[in-house]
């Protein structure tokens, strides 16, 4: 036989070979399947979960053929939106111990033992069913601040802009309560995903057991409950389909604008603190309640930023419920305390006596002490999602420096500000007592940050496709216009600007040094908004294999 006439042949072999979809169609037009639901109820329990036990999803990795059956029964069955998906089917590929393994993955929410989405919730928008052991979201209950998405190592909760409102899987709960199998377990042609029951002590004691997959996030966080079964033997080292290709995360603005700018109010208090004892009187009287005032105005203004964020901004009073476990929670009543304590502050000093409230000096304690624990809130609500790149010390220096070096050039651009109006020998001897020396101070910090910041590149370097690897090449890759503006911006405004201030100071006359500080003052700003920017669009979140 000729070579067309081989392939022709091998086209006619083809064409003969159905897929499992047109197998199982095949079946079902020529009545050939069982009648009655008794193949559906052999993939669910026949029991409800015992004491210690809930429900689960096991998936048979041998007899998933990704056809991705699963994702369109789970879409119909609970309405979603066209571009939204509860279910997804990956694909990992490698040499595995028996030879090379191309192997689909499908996967939905794990129904977790110690599930991350509730313990982050600031709104206790979901709750783990005692009986079936299912996470379930309570729609009603949500204000759509996604905190959950930045929480869940496995890409579960999706945000319905339109709702504004993130959901999940639930597993069909309503369907197995009445002995009816989930969407997905129903459609698969294969039967490749059934729901079973499993001991909540054996996921604690052997947690790798369950999500047992190359590339997944460690099963040690959350204790999913998922159990993938095959008979070939995966090894770590096979890669998913997707591992070379990431994108930049979403910028979250208002996110944005709250930390720089609470950051830079809690600053101005920790500087202010600092500055007013260095003052003589006079100057101190003048000064200090404009640096409180000031401090205060950025720190409500934040506050108002933040609310853009949420989906569903008139439920925002609620975000106090997940005091216990969630650290969003933690950082919006410290801020709150903070803000209180500010305002009183600012009235003490501005307008009522001496001491009418409490002593000045316990006063400016509580809100320094307040404002950096907010600081340190916020620090925690980024580390606590374990992204690699937020989940470092990193985000510890990056979040207090922003806040001394935002503080300083605040003090030193609203103190010369002020005198400038008042009295030119005030202006001369607050730029003395102020502006130098804040203006070495400033050049020092940015200097130091922005080399820690640099070091991240070092990254690339990396043999392997590590997270912090992938952040690097986003920085210098798609994201590379906002990183040269974060450096140049930080480089020119934080350190060669004051510094220059410093070498010209007596060359200066007030307007160009008001001048001068301003722009220093911009700059560094718009620094911090950039440095902030990427440090959303550049993490790489925890996933499933795609």
């Amino acid at each position: 036989m000729d070579n067309e006439g081989i392939l022709v042949h091998q086209a006619f072999e083809e064409q003969q070979d159905m897929t499992a979809v047109e197998r199982f169609a095949f079946k079902h037009d020529f009545h050939q399947l069982p009648s009655g639901a008794g193949p559906y109820q052999e993939l669910i329990p026949k029991t409800m979960p015992g004491p210690g036990q809930q429900y689960a999803f096991e998936v048979n990795l041998d007899q998933c053929t990704g056809c991705k059956a699963c994702v369109t029964a789970c879409h119909n069955e609970n309405g979603l939106e066209e571009d939204e998906t509860w279910r997804s089917v990956g694909l990992i590929h490698g040499v595995g111990a028996d030879g090379p393994v191309i192997q689909h993955v499908t996967g939905a929410c794990h129904h977790c033992l110690d599930p991350a989405c509730m313990n982050g919730c600031p709104v206790k928008a979901y709750t783990k069913d005692l009986a079936t052991g299912v996470v379930e979201h309570l729609r009603d209950q949500c204000i759509g601040c996604q905190y959950c998405i930045f929480k869940c190592p496995y890409d579960v909760p999706k945000y319905n802009k339109k709702k504004g409102i993130v959901h999940k899987c639930d597993m069909c709960i309503s369907r197995l309560k009445v002995g009816q199998a989930p969407a997905c377990v129903r459609a698969c042609p294969n039967e490749a995903i059934r729901i079973t029951l499993v001991d909540t002590a054996v996921v604690r004691q052997d947690p790798s057991e369950f999500v047992r997959i190359p590339q997944a996030p460690d099963s040690r966080y959350t204790l999913p409950t998922t159990r993938y079964v095959t008979d070939k033997r995966l090894t770590p080292d096979m890669t998913s389909m997707d591992a070379a290709v990431f994108e930049p995360e979403g910028p979250h603005m208002p996110l944005v604008v709250m930390l720089v700018l609470t950051q830079l109010s809690v600053g101005a208090f920790f500087v202010e603190g600092l500055v007013n004892h260095t003052l003589q009187d006079g100057l101190r009287a003048l000064l200090m309640p404009v640096h409180v005032l000031a401090g205060l105005a950025f720190g409500l203004l934040a506050l108002g930023a933040s609310i853009f964020h949420l989906g569903r901004p008139l439920y925002a009073f609620r975000a106090l419920l997940g005091l216990k476990t969630s650290w969003l929670s933690r950082e919006i009543l410290a801020f709150g305390v903070f803000a209180f304590l500010a305002f009183v502050y600012a009235v003490q000093i501005k307008y009522a006596p001496a001491g009418f409230f409490m002593r000045e000096d316990i006063l400016a304690g509580a809100v320094l002490a307040s404002g950096s624990f907010a600081v340190f809130a916020s620090v925690m609500v980024y580390r606590d999602t374990h992204r690699v790149l937020w989940d470092t010390p990193m985000t510890t220096f990056k979040f207090f420096m922003t806040a001394v070096l935002l503080g300083t050039v605040t003090v030193m651009a609203v103190s010369l500000g002020v005198c400038a109006v008042d009295s030119p020998q005030n202006f001369v001897n607050v730029l003395r007592a102020v502006g130098i020396p804040l203006a070495g101070v400033m050049a020092a910090l940015a200097l130091v940050k922005i080399i820690v910041e640099a070091s991240l590149f070092s990254h690339l370097r990396d043999p392997r496709m590590t997270p912090l690897k992938k952040s690097a090449m986003l920085m210098s890759g798609p994201l590379r216009p906002w990183t040269t503006q974060r450096f140049i911006y930080g480089t020119v405004g934080g350190v060669v600007l004051p510094l220059l201030f410093l070498a010209m100071k007596d060359y200066l006359t007030s307007s160009w040094v008001l001048a001068w500080v301003g722009v220093m003052a911009v700059m560094t700003a718009a620094g911090e908004i950039m440095e902030r920017y990427l440090f959303f669009r550049a993490v790489v979140p925890l996933k499933m294999p795609h």
